[in-house]
């Protein structure tokens, strides 16, 4: 995962049909043999946005933990889930983490689902529960640079 990554970036608003689509980048740090450290950039309809998110495994809980922050809200959002194995080597990271919804304004569910296609590609899916189902958020497809 370390290293530089360009992302293609889908942002869903409501209930407009087409996604608005960006490009960003990430880069990976790896602290030691537990954590990655990535931080994103990219220009949202002229507005910079940055992020930053920490990813480990804790051993006591046996799974994955997760944080993410960025400069487009005050919330700080926490994640925790497992790796599942799908076909061949692709690996499927499913987290999720009850965090502040600032769209609707209430404590809500958030799903993240990371599918690893290869070591040069990579899908993020992110998706909030609500009535009537589930409300996706953004997708972002990243390659490695």
């Amino acid at each position: 995962m370390a290293g530089d990554w360009k992302v293609r970036c889908l942002y869903f608003m409501g209930t407009s049909d087409e996604p608005i689509e960006v490009n960003g980048t990430e880069t990976i740090e790896l602290l030691g043999d537990y954590w990655i450290f990535a931080r994103f950039e990219a220009d949202v309809l002229g507005s910079p946005m940055q992020g930053q998110a920490a990813t480990g495994y804790d051993p006591i809980r046996k799974c994955f933990v997760g944080t993410w922050k960025d400069t487009s809200t005050p919330f700080h959002y926490n994640f925790e889930g497992v790796i599942e194995e799908t076909d061949g080597d692709k690996k499927t990271l499913k987290l999720s983490g009850e965090n502040y919804d600032p769209m609707r304004q209430c404590r809500a569910v958030y799903h993240s689902t990371i599918e690893y296609l290869s070591t040069k590609e990579r899908v993020l899916f992110l998706s909030v529960e609500a009535e009537g189902g589930m409300i996706p958020i953004l997708e972002y497809h990243y390659t490695r640079k």
